[in-house]
């Protein structure tokens, strides 16, 4: 494996980032002196003066492309220089982090090694993509989710390099994706949730304990909300027996240059995931989840947020790794916190309260997203007996 300057071990996606910067750079030295490339501290910018004009960027990565486009000409960009014009344009417009980490891991998992990423954008037609959708849907290998994703990032490219006036219309408009979804795997997920039982068995293992984790965890199996909201609650938030969602914590990336991603700050945000009209809410406290929410401020009054440790927030990911150590002790197979909010809203359900107030109580705008997470894998007993006494 080869080395990075920091010493760390490159993946072979970096590898392949890196052999394709230097390709670029290789190409772009014949043409000028790459080592003439300043930046100036103050306000954030690369520039290289050529013949008296000056080319200026906000990533040395943009002004490699700035000058292959001056001395090649950016109507024969690869598809490859495509993608990573939108997608160093797309951080400079400030698009969410996570969005453009899930666009660069389809990239790098189905496009990257495609004959389309060689290939001129101007020269990709409807037969080059309808060969390479047929490629990805053989044998029903992908799921339609998946197929929407990679087109979002195609359509991305297609539209930006329409603005950019490189290519005059966007081909895949033009692809009938129907045909495509019905070579899609249909998605039967494996995901279930925590029974009954399975968490009395968590709560009375954590009943004693009084870290933060595990009185996280044990409201956690109160409510149904979001692991971002959940970390990001105040003991001000709670009133008369209510939890107010005020915020949800979010998590970025960093990306570089070369389209690598690093974990970048922690943030906590006055919006919510979805729709925002019913994403801020009240959530109804049980007496037991009040007295959750009492122990951990009277243990931890001077906290800001109700879970925190060492004056900072715990995180999404080391509480699923508490949980899964949890679940290791107790015998009982590890579901993420996501599966936590599945398995309240299933319970909820089950007791008979109506799809429309747990929808509520999700933040959903639609019922029809509350559906999905309620998992009613096999018919209950109500159900068989019914069956058998109407058809037999």
């Amino acid at each position: 494996m080869q080395n990075d300057s920091s010493g760390s071990i490159l993946s072979l996606e970096g590898i392949a980032e890196l052999y394709e910067h230097m390709k670029l750079e290789k190409l772009l030295s014949q043409n000028c002196d790459l080592e003439k490339i300043k930046y100036r501290v103050e306000i954030n910018q690369y520039y290289l003066v050529i013949k008296r004009k000056q080319f200026t960027a906000n990533s040395r990565e943009a002004l490699l492309l700035k000058l292959y486009d001056y001395f090649f000409g950016a109507q024969n960009r690869s598809l490859t220089e495509s993608y990573r014009e939108w997608m160093l344009w797309r951080k400079e417009i400030q698009t969410n982090s996570k969005t453009l980490r899930e666009n660069a891991n389809e990239w790098k998992s189905y496009i990257a090694n495609s004959e389309l990423a060689d290939m001129q954008t101007k020269d990709i037609t409807i037969e080059h993509l309808e060969k390479f959708l047929y490629s990805i849907t053989a044998d029903f290998a992908i799921t339609s989710k998946r197929l929407t994703n990679i087109i979002v990032v195609l359509n991305g490219i297609f539209k930006r390099s329409v603005s950019l006036k490189l290519i005059p219309h966007n081909p895949l408009a033009d692809v009938d994706l129907k045909t495509f979804r019905k070579r899609c795997r249909p998605k039967n997920s494996t995901k279930d949730n925590y029974t009954l039982e399975e968490r009395r068995k968590i709560l009375d293992y954590l009943a004693e304990r009084e870290d933060i984790y595990a009185l996280a965890i044990q409201l956690d199996f109160y409510l149904c909300v979001r692991i971002g909201e959940l970390l990001a609650i105040k003991y001000s938030d709670i009133q008369n027996g209510f939890l107010h969602i005020n915020r949800s914590m979010r998590g970025t990336y960093e990306m570089d240059d070369d389209m690598n991603f690093s974990v970048g700050k922690i943030t906590n945000e006055e919006r919510i995931k979805g729709n925002q009209s019913t994403g801020f809410r009240q959530i109804p406290l049980t007496d037991k989840a009040l007295a959750i929410v009492e122990r951990t401020h009277r243990l931890y009054p001077d906290n800001e947020y109700l879970f925190m440790r060492d004056n900072k927030q715990l995180i999404p990911n080391t509480f699923n790794e508490e949980l899964q150590r949890i679940c290791k002790a107790l015998g009982i197979k590890y579901r993420s916190s996501h599966q936590i909010r599945f398995t309240v809203a299933t319970l909820l359900y089950d007791e008979g309260v109506s799809i429309t107030k747990i929808s509520s109580l999700l933040g959903h705008a639609d019922t029809a997203t509350t559906w999905h997470y309620i998992r009613k894998n096999n018919p209950d007993e109500a159900t068989i007996n019914a069956m058998k006494s109407l058809l037999d």
